[in-house]
């Protein structure tokens, strides 16, 4: 059985999958949802609140003072990607969302049908 360790952030209380890369491929924007659709199912960490983080939260791992990955030093993430979706949408074109580009630590968007990128589950303490 695979331990799927899990990291708290302590200062916004967001629980995040250790290992960045539920999917272990790039996936379109509903298959990512379908993804954490799986993951509720299935009990991953033995949780079944988890949710595609919208992009303020995935903003929130960024340190910008790294790159390759845009993550503080000494972090303990496991697979991370060059790119994940969030659940934001794009509210000019609703067919895109927001991205976050983890090597530069910069946000965009990314075409909902293209499978262009990874997934990475958050869920928050005060609903656990």
């Amino acid at each position: 059985m695979v331990n799927y360790t899990l990291v708290t952030d302590n200062l916004t209380d967001l629980v995040w999958a250790r290992r960045a890369n539920v999917t272990k491929q790039a996936v379109t924007w509903d298959q990512a949802l379908q993804a954490i659709h799986e993951l509720n199912r299935d009990g991953f960490a033995g949780m079944s609140n988890w949710r595609l983080p919208n992009i303020n939260e995935l903003e929130s791992l960024v340190d910008c003072r790294s790159h390759s990955p845009a993550l503080p030093a000494g972090h303990p993430f496991e697979e991370w990607q060059e790119g994940y979706w969030s659940s934001t949408t794009s509210f000019f074109e609703t067919d895109w969302a927001w991205v976050l580009y983890l090597h530069k630590g910069a946000c965009g968007v990314g075409h909902k049908p293209g499978k262009t990128f990874h997934v990475w589950p958050v869920t928050s303490l005060q609903g656990s």
